[in-house]
């Protein structure tokens, strides 16, 4: 059996090395337009501000394709699909691969929101920048060498705009961030925790500007600033478009496999055509596009037992979450993290917010079960909560778990909780008083 893969991107990737686990015999061939093996792209940023090197981003050297019996194929643009005949063409090419299986890890494309000469400006390289590959990062990086570009805008606070701000703010660049929601990363952190990020930003030099929807890019034969719909207008040398994923389906629409917003997908991740499967930012299943790294390793397990016609594991959604770095700061965020959002109650939070030193935990509780949290500026309850979601949890171990305490005075019985108190006890004035007049030092911690 011969399995052709369409991207070498983690989804397919992954999809490659879990087929090879199950048998060793079949024949799997990966075709990519990137000039460069798998690589990570979330360090992309950090490219520019030549903090890492290219070899540094790959993760997989010829090496370990050779080791997998894995036959890569760069810089070659699939430009045909013909499902009837199971085969594809590349671009510039007269021959035609065959396959047996055929797996779409297309990936996804940068998302320019309908702002006036956002397209234009890009297309004729006048200072308008998305960041997606290595090349995108290399003429990023040789544009802003220009010692007439000392501004930057980012338009888009996602995980991915503001890491690209931290590091052009480190090539010495005059930086902001314009961010269409009300707070920065809402899929990730809840407004307190959003404020705190942004405090955290603003106080490395990096400008943000929320609720702000960029109108229109200005300059003629360069870029020379943004205008929002209000009206304002913001100076810029540079500008970068960091306002999420599109999927990518046009090889799939063309080939007729049924496609919406994504490549349409079963639960066994089987498109519309027999034997052509699709995984990864490109697809949709349910109406839901996930376009997130957890969901493509899981999916490139079920893809892979699917192959063989196995059809034993089914994909049913990935719960949303992320464990990464934003500027340094460790985050972790899992699972529901605003029940006010959520159509029923019942819900219960326990949360930790040490603005001194930066630290925000939140954990999410409805029946006794962990639903969701986030965990932003301390690592130590990773673990559990990894362990712990979606299982019975009890308040005691929780507030073990976030060192939340519950202190007494000493006069009059009266009880501070921090689990519902905006304030830790330690961070509160030396002069703070109990109602009774009694100083904080006459307060008793009570559940260490």
């Amino acid at each position: 059996m011969k399995v052709v893969i369409i991207g070498n991107n983690v989804a397919g990737t992954f999809s490659a090395q879990n087929i090879r686990n199950l048998n060793e015999d079949v024949e799997i061939e990966l075709y990519t337009q990137e000039k460069f093996p798998y690589y990570t792209r979330i360090n992309l940023p950090e490219l520019i501000s030549e903090k890492i090197s290219i070899e540094d981003l790959i993760v997989f050297k010829d090496n370990w394709y050779k080791s997998k019996n894995l036959k890569l194929h760069l810089n070659k643009k699939v430009n045909k699909i013909n499902p009837q005949n199971k085969t594809i063409s590349i671009e510039e090419k007269d021959e035609l691969i065959s396959y047996d299986k055929l797996i779409l890890a297309l990936g996804s494309t940068p998302n320019i929101p309908p702002i006036k000469n956002a397209v234009v400006m890009k297309n004729d390289k006048k200072g308008v920048f998305t960041l997606r590959s290595i090349d995108d990062a290399l003429e990023i990086k040789d544009y802003i060498k220009n010692p007439d570009v000392n501004k930057a805008i980012i338009i888009g606070g996602g995980l991915l705009g503001l890491e690209l701000a931290n590091q052009i703010k480190d090539c010495n660049l005059e930086t902001t961030v314009v961010e269409f929601f009300p707070q920065l990363l809402p899929r990730q952190l809840d407004i307190e925790c959003g404020i705190m990020l942004k405090e955290e930003i603003e106080s490395r030099g990096i400008e943000v500007v929320l609720n702000a929807t960029t109108e229109e890019i200005l300059g003629d034969g360069k870029v020379i600033g943004i205008k929002l719909k209000g009206g304002e207008q913001y100076d810029a040398d540079i500008v970068l478009i960091q306002a999420g994923i599109r999927p990518t389906i046009d090889l799939a629409k063309k080939a007729n496999i049924e496609t919406n917003r994504g490549i349409i997908v079963n639960e066994f991740l089987e498109t519309s055509e027999i034997d052509i499967f699709a995984i990864g930012d490109c697809i949709e299943y349910k109406n839901q596009i996930y376009g997130i790294i957890p969901a493509c390793m899981e999916q490139s397990k079920i893809v892979a037992t699917s192959v063989f016609g196995t059809k034993n594991v089914e994909y049913k959604g990935t719960t949303p979450k992320n464990t990464l770095k934003i500027m340094g700061l460790d985050l972790t965020s899992i699972g529901v993290i605003e029940p006010s959002k959520e159509p029923s109650g019942g819900w219960e939070i326990l949360r930790k917010a040490d603005k001194k030193d930066c630290c925000y935990q939140k954990l999410v509780v409805k029946d006794n079960k962990l639903k969701g949290a986030i965990l932003f500026g301390e690592t130590k309850a990773i673990s559990f909560i990894y362990n712990k979601m979606e299982q019975n949890v009890s308040k005691e171990e929780l507030r073990k778990l976030l060192e939340l305490y519950v202190y007494e005075c000493e006069n009059c019985g009266a009880k501070y909780d921090e689990v519902t108190m905006d304030v830790l006890f330690k961070d509160l004035p030396d002069d703070w008083k109990c109602n009774c007049g009694a100083l904080k030092t006459k307060f008793k911690k009570m559940n260490d």
